[in-house]
């Protein structure tokens, strides 16, 4: 009797274990957190170790920085968005405090990692707000994890390489590290946990950049997340008629153009590009 008690005892631990171990999949229901974490942290998501910060409360909402940056390059934005959002500010692979690996770089990868900082913060969905590279993971996320996302903004974003200009196009392909701080700064990728692998995750930055990403008119055509493209009016590393290409393929997608600004809108006219967002999110 004290056997088949113990053996039904082990049976049960078992299954708790099982279950225990498949809740930590992304292909299973993310029961959300009533408890959400602020602060900034590093989790490990999969094989990186990711940095991040939350802020606010309310419905989540996620910013995706640029390449070459780091989530500190919102300044503007979160202090106006935590007023109405949970916000929550990643650092991407191999940028800022968030660590690389060996794998190669992509804006697929980039959205994998997103999804298991979700699932680590009970998010089932949130609001995914993009600029530049963020705003290409943040369509990867539509294609891919629609009922992940409440609903997309992506500003000075690509869809395929041929959306850089042809003079971004030839400084990316022989552009060297100090060339990279130069333009964009060293202040993110002075926070590196790595700082000697930098010259091989801007390799990588650049093949991904020239080579990615390759979204076919059919996967565009199956977004069906409330869609808002932001584009620049003299976007100098996008072609400011791309915004109208990816608007175009997305059904139902919002376009807006924004005059007189190139790349760096968040940072040069921060109060039209946060009214044009916060006003596309509401009520949605």
């Amino acid at each position: 009797m004290i056997r088949k008690t113990f053996r039904m005892m082990m049976c049960i631990l078992f299954s708790i274990v099982i279950l225990a171990g498949c809740a930590k999949s992304s292909d299973t229901p993310v029961l959300p957190n009533p408890t959400p974490f602020l602060g900034s942290a590093r989790v490990e998501v999969g094989d990186i170790t990711m940095y991040f910060v939350a802020q606010g409360e309310g419905k989540p909402l996620i910013l995706l920085h640029g390449g070459f940056s780091c989530s500190d390059a919102w300044f503007n934005q979160v202090p106006v968005f935590l007023k109405q959002y949970y916000v929550i500010t990643p650092d991407n692979r191999g940028q800022g405090r968030t660590t690389d690996s060996d794998a190669p770089l992509s804006y697929d990868l980039m959205a994998e990692d997103t999804l298991r900082l979700m699932d680590y913060l009970g998010i089932d969905s949130a609001y995914i707000v993009g600029w530049s590279d963020g705003g290409t993971i943040a369509i990867d996320l539509a294609i891919h994890h629609p009922e992940r996302i409440k609903a997309l903004v992506a500003y000075g974003a690509k869809i395929n390489p041929g959306g850089l200009t042809d003079s971004y196009h030839e400084w990316i392909r022989n552009v060297t590290v100090s060339e990279m701080k130069q333009r964009f700064g060293s202040e993110c990728s002075s926070l590196s946990p790595d700082p000697e692998h930098l010259p091989v995750f801007v390799e990588k930055l650049k093949t991904m950049w020239l080579t990615l990403p390759n979204f076919t008119s059919e996967e565009l055509a199956s977004i069906k997340v409330p869609t808002l493209i932001i584009g620049g009016q003299t976007d100098e590393y996008i072609r400011p008629d791309h915004a109208q290409e990816i608007a175009n393929a997305i059904p139902n997608a919002e376009l807006i153009i924004l005059p007189n600004v190139g790349h760096f809108a968040v940072v040069q006219t921060p109060e039209a590009w946060n009214k044009a967002v916060l006003d596309f999110l509401k009520d949605k």
